[in-house]
């Protein structure tokens, strides 16, 4: 009986939805299981050079797009203000005071991680 629903081209509500969501065999790159909404995003030329350059960078590792790697730098600045606000010490009042903040966060984040030399550390505990 399913095989005479097909030959008119008619199909119940279930197969429909099935067949709609199967994914067309095509040419090009398959599409990514997160959907994103265009946004526009106003750069200086200076960060869409910095934003390139990251691209760049991280192609070599694995497959990336600008769209992508805004987004995580949106999650990570949203996870830094959200531990800074939920400690009580988020003192901002404009861009130019939040922007020195940001970097101060990253200064301290690659000095906690900077390895320090084993001859230093002789010094320094000696």
């Amino acid at each position: 009986m399913s095989s005479e629903l097909e030959i008119r081209g008619e199909f119940p509500f279930a197969e429909l939805a099935k067949r709609q969501k199967q994914q067309r065999r095509g040419r090009g790159r398959p599409v990514k299981s997160v959907r994103r909404s265009p946004t526009t995003v106003h750069l200086t030329e200076a960060e869409r050079v910095t934003l390139g350059e990251m691209q760049v960078e991280m192609r070599r590792y694995f497959p990336v797009n600008r769209s992508e790697l805004t987004g995580v730098a949106i999650a990570v600045l949203a996870e830094l203000v959200d531990t800074a606000v939920s400690s009580s010490s988020f003192v901002v009042n404009d861009l130019d005071t939040f922007q020195a903040w940001a970097m101060a966060q990253i200064d301290f984040l690659k000095l906690k991680n900077r390895k320090i030399p084993a001859e230093r550390r002789r010094k320094d505990s000696g």
